[in-house]
């Protein structure tokens, strides 16, 4: 899993084109995959001669082991049947309507990524729900596919665990997309489903897509060309991508059914590529994240202590689940402190927040405040709450959202660039300079400076606001796709925050 970090640059190859043409609306519209390639064992003969002559006897080299299954093809549907145009009737399933895209995606991405993983198909119903087993499982079709209650189960468990869901709109079918959200919502009634933002990871991982090509219906609907994929976030790991604008067809053959709202031709597989590239790279975070490390207690434990308290908002709140244990231990171990840390997730709305002088916030995603929410961050920012805030993996969506809501919340001060001399940089660890990820040295080549920002009400310091994440730092676990502060410094400037918070 760990061939990712081969293909963290865009790639410069060429791709093929291949041509499109229309195929029946009804039934199975791509390819077959490719058979298996007939070997000859050595020392097999070929069939009989006729004499005199003496057969022949050949050998090959020793074949090489199996690839390793990456995606599964979820059997599903009832079998139905269609006619051809010469007449002859078809019986199929709807789970197979294009029956070579995953081996053509699969084909395509092991050329570019330099790996080699293989489908195969899976039936949910003896599935053994393992992600080491199989990481990713696919889901297509036209109909639309309905759950029971015991595959809702496993598959939030699958998922939870470090698994990938596509599901992918064959022709792009509203019927299937519509059930898929429906299923979506019950399996996950505490994450929603949302359109992934240009900036995500999936979009840039190997190839950077800004644009895609539609199929001339779909194009109708999406006129600015932007890529439209829908996803459900595990942590910060986007763990479910649905994609409306199904990409199979191109992934079989690059075939367009008339009337189809599809993606098309090389920018399906390009799309497709970095679907597979994301997947292998978060594959570890995802077993990471699903491990969740506690620091709880009972609010009458925390009477008098500090109190980690996170704000929980409609978004993706708590992306680093992980994040404030491993920041409040090594606190206690670096500065060797007798007072007691704990952690609690509250609502801006909650009628206690004044008592907890210290705030957390964070997202993967934007954030947005209704207007009450706004107004009571004001007035505890304004009656001496103390705010720190960092973007989940320095996404630019939490960015511009955040500086949003924080000219609401306090039109009157705004956030401005702490000196190098700003208390905060010296509390416990002097601090003048910081190390980068990857992602961010790729953008800031030069960038060795911290870059935090803050608001004064007064002369206090109030608020605290890094663009480049912290949290996935402080969880010390490699997030590929980060911009953010590297680890080491990253728990650095959070002792610094929380002892400045203490002593202010």
């Amino acid at each position: 899993m760990r061939a990712f970090l081969a293909v963290m640059v865009v790639l410069a190859l060429a791709v093929p084109v291949w041509a499109q043409g229309g195929r029946n609306e009804d039934g199975p519209c791509g390819l077959p995959p490719e058979g298996k390639p007939q070997r000859i064992k050595g020392g097999e003969s070929f069939p009989p001669l006729p004499l005199p002559a003496t057969p022949l006897r050949r050998t090959e080299r020793k074949r090489e082991p199996a690839p390793p299954t990456l995606v599964g093809k979820v059997t599903w549907g009832e079998k139905r049947t269609t006619t051809r145009d010469d007449g002859t009737p078809v019986t199929y399933l709807d789970w197979n309507l294009d029956p070579a895209d995953s081996q053509g995606l699969l084909k395509f991405a092991n050329q570019r990524l330099g790996v080699r993983y293989k489908p195969a198909p899976v039936d949910l119903r003896t599935f053994s729900w393992s992600v080491d087993e199989i990481p990713v499982l696919y889901i297509s079709g036209k109909q639309a596919p309905q759950f029971d209650e015991t595959v809702r189960r496993k598959m939030r468990q699958y998922l939870d665990a470090g698994g990938t869901l596509w599901a992918d709109a064959c022709s792009g079918s509203t019927k299937f997309t519509e059930a898929m959200r429906s299923e979506l919502a019950e399996i996950f009634p505490d994450r929603p489903l949302r359109r992934l933002g240009p900036d995500h990871a999936l979009f840039r991982c190997v190839y950077l897509i800004d644009k895609v090509k539609y199929s001339a219906a779909a194009a109708t609907e999406r006129p600015d060309g932007l890529p439209y994929l829908e996803g459900i976030e595990i942590g910060c790991r986007t763990a479910v991508i649905l994609a409306p604008y199904g990409m199979s067809c191109a992934w079989d053959s690059f075939h367009v059914n008339e009337g189809a709202r599809t993606i098309t031709g090389n920018s399906a597989l390009l799309l497709g590529t970095n679907m597979v590239a994301y997947a292998l790279a978060t594959f570890d975070l995802g077993k990471f994240l699903s491990r969740r490390k506690s620091i709880e207690a009972a609010d009458d434990q925390l009477k008098g202590d500090f109190v980690f308290a996170q704000v929980r908002h409609a978004g993706n709140w708590d992306p680093d689940p992980s994040a404030f244990a491993q920041l409040l231990k090594t606190t206690i171990a670096a500065t060797n402190t007798k007072i007691n840390f704990g952690r609690k997730e509250i609502a801006l709305t909650d009628p206690d927040l004044a008592s907890y002088p210290f705030l957390y916030v964070t997202g993967h995603g934007p954030l947005d405040l209704s207007e009450e929410e706004s107004a009571a961050l004001g007035r505890y920012l304004k009656s001496g709450g103390f705010l720190l805030a960092d973007a989940c993996c320095g996404g630019l969506e939490f960015d511009q959202s955040f500086r949003r809501e924080i000219r609401r919340a306090l039109p009157d001060d705004g956030l401005k660039d702490l000196p190098r001399d700003h208390p905060v940089y010296g509390t416990f660890y002097p601090i003048q300079a910081v190390d980068y990820t990857t992602q961010v040295k790729a953008t800031f080549k030069d960038l060795s400076a911290p870059t935090l920002e803050g608001v004064v009400i007064g002369d206090e310091l109030r608020v605290v606001y890094s663009r480049f994440d912290l949290g996935c730092g402080w969880e010390g676990q490699d997030h590929p796709y980060a911009r953010g502060v590297a680890s080491k410094d990253a728990m650095r400037l959070g002792i610094n925050i929380i002892i400045y918070v203490l002593s202010h």
